[in-house]
């Protein structure tokens, strides 16, 4: 699931489905959810997502984000940010559906059959329930959008990184770093 153009996919389909709906229970699974979760915000993952609406769902790099309307003014924008490296899937279906994997979250929406599971089967995504992006590990170190950066950028980006080996540049181990550019990997 990781690539650009699936979580592309994946954010349209959610956007689509489940922007405007209430989280009205959420359910982390015992086994395995507190290493994929990460709760930055403090208050309990459970507790937070409850009654909140969900705004809309953003991609940024390799994260899909989804944004949380405040349940009051008093309360602060809250923002749960999905990596899911390898093993992670969204499963959006109904709660009788035969599962796709171990599930680690389970949201229930409000006026909606359907629920959203989290499932990775070995557990490397990565969730996190913040109110500040900046506190995720990495995060405010990606470079540009690749869909967003022009070819220019990319040229001046990429010249510090110029490496030869005889007759050609190699330029593979600029492209993994993660400040080069967002979702974007060799």
């Amino acid at each position: 699931m990781p690539e650009l153009p699936e979580l592309e996919v994946v954010k349209y389909v959610l956007t689509r489905r489940l922007a405007g709906q209430t989280v009205v229970r959420v359910e982390v699974a015992p086994k395995g959810g507190p290493i994929v979760v990460r709760d930055l915000a403090g208050e309990g993952i459970a507790a937070q997502l409850a009654g909140r609406r969900l705004a809309a769902v953003e991609r940024r790099g390799k994260y899909l984000l989804f944004l949380l309307a405040p349940r009051s003014a008093a309360e602060a924008r809250l923002v749960m940010a999905v990596n899911p490296k390898l093993s992670g899937r969204l499963q959006l279906c109904l709660p009788q559906a035969p599962k796709a994997g171990p599930v680690h979250l389970t949201f229930h929406f409000a006026g909606m059959p359907e629920v959203l599971r989290y499932i990775d089967s070995k557990r490397m995504g990565q969730i996190y329930l913040t109110h500040d992006l900046a506190q995720i590990p990495t995060f405010a170190e990606m470079g540009p959008e690749a869909l967003a950066i022009t070819l220019d950028d990319f040229r001046q980006r990429l010249r510090p990184f110029r490496v030869y080996d005889g007759a050609s540049e190699v330029h593979r181990a600029a492209i993994g770093r993660r400040a080069f550019g967002r979702g974007v990997r060799p």
